[in-house]
């Protein structure tokens, strides 16, 4: 599993890459309030609510840590899809995961070099034990993140009638791969995410219910639409489990630190499954405009 899970993010990411044009970056310029608040959401205070839920948690620092690996990583293959259903804008959302998606070569080493050294206050002998190699995590992602979503939109651009095709096979063949993924971890790390679900479970839904709730009143109180502020809310809490996954596996060579990525993956599919049946009811756009 190790050693295909690099290929199967990199298949992931391609398949997202296949839908994306140049047209999807510039909506930053285009409809700018929208995809700000957006990323600020995504890429800021995601982070920093999560670090406000580790405010006087004493328990494993992995877990800690693999909740900012978490925290740091971009919306995953699902959330375009889950937006759609619930009634949101796809091409924010589409937009948001593309711009976060490429700008987390730069982002995740940020967030988790602070929550290493500064924010999480790890001893020494348990940061003897979580070693983090930049310049590897930074490589890693180029890699396995970055050039295939740059090859996916390559094609998109030279051949868009071969992308069209294979879009939707792509990234159906991408949700299974990303479902194989999660499940994987989770036989292989259940006896841990059984032993210390009441450890870092309720953490892990305050960080999930606290952005998309962040995520939903931001876009309201700045004006924003029914449509967008539904995928500013999916795209905030359901992050790309998979990409925490590789780094904590193929990169930090640390299996322990997968527990909250598992976890959460379980938590946001329910939670997103809530707001796709609230939105459908009509309970939103009583408060939306």
């Amino acid at each position: 599993m190790q050693s295909l899970l690099p290929l199967g993010l990199a298949f992931i990411m391609f398949a997202i890459g296949l839908g994306l044009t140049l047209h999807d970056f510039t909506r930053v310029f285009r409809a700018p309030r929208a995809i700000l608040v957006g990323l600020i959401n995504q890429i800021v205070l995601l982070p920093v609510i999560a670090l406000v839920v580790l405010i006087g948690y004493n328990g494993r620092p992995e877990f800690a840590l693999g909740l900012m690996i978490l925290a740091a990583a971009p919306g995953g293959i699902t959330s375009n899809l889950l937006t759609t259903l619930a009634g949101g804008s796809a091409a924010l959302s589409v937009s948001m995961t593309a711009i976060a998606s490429l700008a987390s070569v730069v982002t995740v080493p940020i967030i988790l070099g602070l929550a290493q050294t500064h924010i999480l206050g790890l001893t020494p002998d348990a940061a003897t034990t979580i070693q983090m190699p930049f310049g590897r995590i930074i490589a890693s992602i180029l890699v396995v993140t970055s050039l295939p979503i740059v090859l996916g939109m390559a094609l998109q651009s030279k051949r868009p009638n071969w992308a069209n095709w294979a879009r939707p096979k792509a990234r159906q063949l991408a949700t299974i791969i990303f479902a194989l993924i999660v499940a994987s971890a989770f036989v292989g790390q259940m006896d841990n995410i059984l032993t210390y679900f009441t450890e870092i479970g309720p953490r892990l839904v305050m960080l999930n219910v606290a952005t998309m709730t962040l995520g939903v009143v931001s876009a309201l109180v700045l004006g924003l639409g029914r449509a967008d502020s539904i995928a500013i809310m999916l795209e905030c809490g359901l992050q790309n489990a998979a990409l925490a996954i590789f780094i904590a596996v193929s990169v930090l060579g640390n299996p322990i630190l997968v527990v909250p990525a598992i976890t959460y993956a379980l938590i946001m599919n329910i939670t997103a499954a809530a707001v796709i049946v609230w939105s459908r009811r009509a309970a939103y756009p009583a408060i939306a405009k």
